[in-house]
């Protein structure tokens, strides 16, 4: 009886412990903000002990932004004990921080780390805004490491509006050692527009009626009503003018523009402008750009505004203004009347092989002329310059390894480099035994850095390249096997270079392509037809529906 009336009290006493720790202060969420010691964490849910004691269970928004000593971090590199201080909505935590004390003064290599978007790239000089908008300029060396998805890749690979994380060796130099590139989530997924029916503040959730999508340079209806989470860091324009996050149940029935992106498998607003007057969509050529008055002149001689709020588009990132340049060729979503216009939305349709100028890669065709261990003599060659084929009735020595992919289109096989240099795909086409034989020189596709090949398909004979076109695209649906005509890929939002009018042109609708035989580049490799998913962006060089070379661009 006695142990049984024991082990009450010790239960009541830890009872009311509890309950007095887990106390009814509600002074941290007036405040929004709570200071003191992490005691759990699990999920996406964490115990917090204030300084008084006093315990409490939050959420953790899916929005929610870390930063160790200033750096920004993941949620897993809070540890129990650490001291922290979070801002609050509601119940659920927006914002956390905390300070190490581990060997202070010390810098480990690559310990000091800056993280932003790619604003500029000049060759080995990169400059990057932090998402508090500081400019930092770094330089790089043939031993910064890059990282993309966890694999190293060329440092060609960056483009301008990727999120970066630069980790240095030394706190006083500016040159990297190591660059992890963010991988697909930095990709814009779609851009919609649709009417604003409710705003709940809370959950900083959207409910929006009459959604379309910009699909082929076009508005497409898409559903009829969307609920999509935002982060109310980001800004709001309208006109222009910065718009508050307490006013935004003021524009109920206002079309808004927004672009998402795909954070683990889910829809989230990265940027929105609300509509003020009458939508214009145009498609034209920027031909000139004043920064002073913040103003383009397009092809037509339509002058367009832009400002602070206008959503730029290239190479399917968010880039910042400064990275849009005269000669782009662009879907702009106007928004104004009579005869006043300001960009809401501009989109860049403007792609090329490399993504900056730190990258070398070529596509050539070339006559082979003559075929030498590690070398390549090519004749009378052509090379795709600005989206076109410029011929040069010149030689260019070229340069392969055991690296270099070579693939025979006429046998359908890949071969070695000895059997390329020993067999007969270049040959004295004066000499007997060419004549007897009836040997003439192959021709190939070869995709290059530098002079260097990485990837080579070759035939008998040379196709007309007047027939071949350029186009870009982003693939819809995973590479599928057709039983008559092998693997095929289908295109949304796919343009053709225009040798007559100089500039990109939007198709109006999918376009399919086959792209068996295809010489496939990612990351400056060979993949295989079937390893094309949906969401790759293509650059690509066809004979009508026959692809045959193709850029993954991503």
């Amino acid at each position: 009886m006695k142990k049984i009336y024991l082990f009450f009290t010790v239960f009541i006493l830890i009872l009311t412990t509890l309950l007095t720790s887990f106390a009814d202060s509600y002074s941290s969420y007036r405040d929004k903000f709570i200071e003191g010691y992490i005691k759990e964490i699990h999920n996406n849910k964490i115990i917090i002990e204030e300084y008084d004691g006093t315990l409490h269970i939050l959420n953790i928004l899916l929005n929610t932004k870390f930063n160790i000593d200033g750096v920004p971090v993941k949620l897993e590199d809070f540890k129990p004990g650490m001291e922290i201080y979070a801002e609050l909505k509601g119940r659920s935590i927006s914002y956390m921080e905390s300070y190490s004390t581990d060997k202070m003064g010390y810098i480990e290599p690559q310990s000091k780390m800056r993280s932003g978007v790619v604003q500029k790239i000049d060759r080995n000089q990169i400059t990057i805004k932090s998402f508090n908008n500081e400019k930092m300029t770094f330089f790089t060396s043939p031993a910064t490491i890059v990282l993309k998805s966890g694999k190293n890749v060329d440092l060609s690979v960056i483009c301008i509006g990727d999120s970066v994380k630069v980790f240095f060796d030394d706190i006083n130099l500016s040159i990297a050692s190591k660059i992890e590139i963010e991988g697909k989530s930095i990709l814009i997924k779609k851009i919609y527009k649709g009417k604003l029916t409710n705003y709940d503040e809370m959950e900083n959730l959207l409910i929006l009626s009459d959604i379309k999508e910009l699909k082929n340079g076009a508005w497409e209806y898409y559903q009829n009503t969307m609920k999509i989470y935002f982060n109310d860091e980001i800004p709001i324009f309208i006109g222009g003018n910065k718009v508050s996050y307490e006013n935004l149940k003021f524009y109920k029935d206002r079309t808004i523009y927004f672009v998402v992106k795909d954070i683990f498998g889910q829809e989230k607003i990265e940027r929105m402008v609300i509509k003020s007057k009458y939508e214009t969509i145009y498609t034209s050529k920027i031909d000139k750009i004043n920064w002073y008055s913040e103003s383009m002149e397009l092809s037509n001689k339509r002058n367009i505004s832009f400002n602070d709020g206008t959503i730029f588009v290239k190479s399917d990132r968010i880039v910042d203004k400064y990275s849009i340049n005269p000669e782009s060729d662009a879907l702009i979503i106007a928004d104004g009347r009579n005869g006043l216009y300001m960009a809401d939305v501009v989109y860049i349709y403007n792609e090329s092989i490399n993504n900056s100028n730190i990258g070398q890669n070529y596509i050539y065709v070339a006559r082979l002329d003559e075929i030498v261990k590690d070398k390549l003599i090519g004749k009378d060659f052509y090379v795709l310059k600005k989206n076109e084929w410029r011929s040069f009735r010149k030689e260019k020595e070229f340069y392969y390894d055991e690296d270099t992919y070579i693939y025979d289109l006429e046998n359908k096989k890949q071969i070695s480099t000895k059997d390329f240099y020993s067999e007969n795909y270049a040959v004295d086409e004066d000499s007997d035994y060419a004549e007897e034989h009836k040997l003439r020189d192959w021709y190939g596709y070869m995709y290059t850095d530098g002079d260097k090949i990485i990837a080579i398909s070759v035939k008998e004979k040379l196709d007309s390249l007047l027939r071949q076109r350029v186009t870009t695209g982003v693939v819809i649906e995973d590479a599928v096997e057709d039983s008559l005509v092998g693997y095929t890929i289908k295109l949304a939002n796919a343009r053709d270079w225009s040798r007559s009018k100089n500039k990109w042109m939007m198709k109006n609708s999918f376009l399919k392509l086959r792209i068996e035989d295809a010489l496939i580049i990612k990351e400056n490799k060979v993949i295989n037809p079937e390893d094309l998913k949906a969401g790759d962006r293509l650059y690509i060089v066809r004979d009508d529906m026959q692809c045959k070379v193709i850029v993954v661009k991503d």
